[in-house]
């Protein structure tokens, strides 16, 4: 386990799990005051990369947020009726786990399907372009993108599996089980993007960050489809060209430093 840059999550996790809310009129506070915490964790991690934006930027990313805080709202209210509320997380029908393998399934092929169809040329230029302004990213910049983009290819990708199930097949979910999925995905995407200072002073991340700067790699949030199909690449392999590149230049300075004393002579 990478917590060098994944540590906002995991800490974000292990405070969050606990106070899970137990009826559906607490999930978008709940998630809502998780979301800024795991933010500022980002914000002021002392080994940050800084990515400078600018006044529009922030308007597109604080836009990206109230639709992520809206979309929330619209799933709370369109499901209420089938999200169940609990007395205590102990009281939890333990079988609804199996819920959220199902979602993440769906999601992954949806985000995976989604996501490649909008690097297509034509495509791409018209939407996606945006959200690959940064080819170093930053907890901020996942909210950076087309608000179609955020709307249609990261969040109603997570939000739609459960809604479907609570809406359309009407089988019933416990607020607790509903509300890990949502805020693990958001949680979870948004930490994708968070690079930090590596070896070298080059910037480590998580596999998505191989994607802002390699384009046509790491399509998917988890690796299995982008293997099927050729197009992974791993950031342990990117640390080991980076390390070998750091060799080469010190082996180079070493070289020309005695070249130089050497002329002197």
């Amino acid at each position: 386990m990478d917590l060098h840059h994944t540590w906002p999550k995991h800490l974000t996790f292990a405070l969050a799990i606990p106070l899970l809310p137990r009826c559906s009129d607490d999930m978008v506070p709940f998630m809502s005051t998780g979301l800024v915490f795991c933010l500022l964790c980002c914000h002021f991690s002392p080994n940050k990369v800084h990515i400078p934006t600018n006044y529009w930027d922030k308007i597109v990313i604080g836009t990206n947020l109230f639709l992520t805080y809206l979309s929330a709202q619209i799933f709370v209210s369109t499901g209420k009726d089938y999200i169940q509320s609990v007395d205590t997380l102990t009281s939890l029908p333990w079988a609804q786990l199996a819920y959220p393998l199902c979602w993440v399934t769906i999601e992954e092929t949806l985000f995976y399907l989604i996501h490649k169809f909008f690097h297509r040329p034509g495509i791409y230029e018209k939407c996606h372009k945006m959200h690959h302004k940064f080819k170093t990213t930053s907890a901020w910049t996942s909210f950076y993108s087309h608000p179609f983009d955020q709307l249609f290819a990261i969040l109603w990708t997570a939000l739609g599996p459960p809604l479907f199930q609570l809406c359309v097949l009407k089988i019933p979910v416990c607020a607790p089980i509903v509300t890990l999925w949502l805020f693990g995905a958001i949680i979870t995407f948004t930490v994708s993007h968070h690079t930090v200072t590596g070896s070298g002073g080059h910037a480590e991340g998580s596999d998505h960050l191989e994607h802002h700067q390699k384009f046509n790699v790491n399509f998917g949030n988890f690796g299995y489809y982008d293997m099927r199909g050729g197009s992974y690449a791993g950031r342990m392999e990117q640390r080991e060209k980076n390390r070998i590149k750091d060799e080469k230049r010190k082996v180079g300075g070493e070289r020309k430093k005695v070249e130089e004393e050497k002329k002197v002579e």
